[in-house]
């Protein structure tokens, strides 16, 4: 019996030293949306969490080339002020190369795409509904 239990003991040992190896990094663009001290609190607490968010960073957002009128039926993307949790000064430019969704204000609706008209530029941000955003992710993880 005694054998048995240091077993379970190491064993436990062992699953917990495994479990904190296996940790989830944060991409640098959720830095532009959450506090330092927010990012290391779901990566200790929700790692799950910090999973969507560097998924969504890339993922859960389209971006479309209109012509500036059909653009201006769209509010415009602001940015978005992680220290007030307000939105700022509205987007200009648009280079696919830096863009970070995470900089900007944005609302996921529960069942429609949202989408904001990216300056003078013609281009528009989709942000997928709430319902797409979980059917994507569900299908990346593997959760058909």
């Amino acid at each position: 019996m005694k054998k048995l239990l240091t077993v379970l003991v190491l064993l436990v040992a062992f699953t917990g030293v495994y479990a904190q190896q296996v940790s989830v990094i944060p991409d640098n663009k959720l830095y532009a949306k959450f506090q330092s001290d927010d990012i290391n609190n779901m990566v200790n607490l929700l790692p799950q969490e910090i999973t969507y968010w560097n998924w969504f960073a890339y993922n859960g957002f389209v971006i479309k080339r209109t012509t500036p009128e059909n653009a201006h039926k769209y509010p415009p993307l602001k940015f978005f002020d992680k220290d007030t949790k307000l939105a700022a000064d509205e987007e200009v430019g648009y280079d696919e190369a830096s863009f970070n969704i995470m900089s900007y204000d944005f609302e996921i609706l529960p069942n429609k795409g949202n989408a904001y008209r990216i300056g003078e530029t013609g281009y528009v941000v989709n942000i997928y509904s709430q319902r797409k955003l979980v059917e994507k992710f569900n299908k990346f993880m593997g959760h058909e």
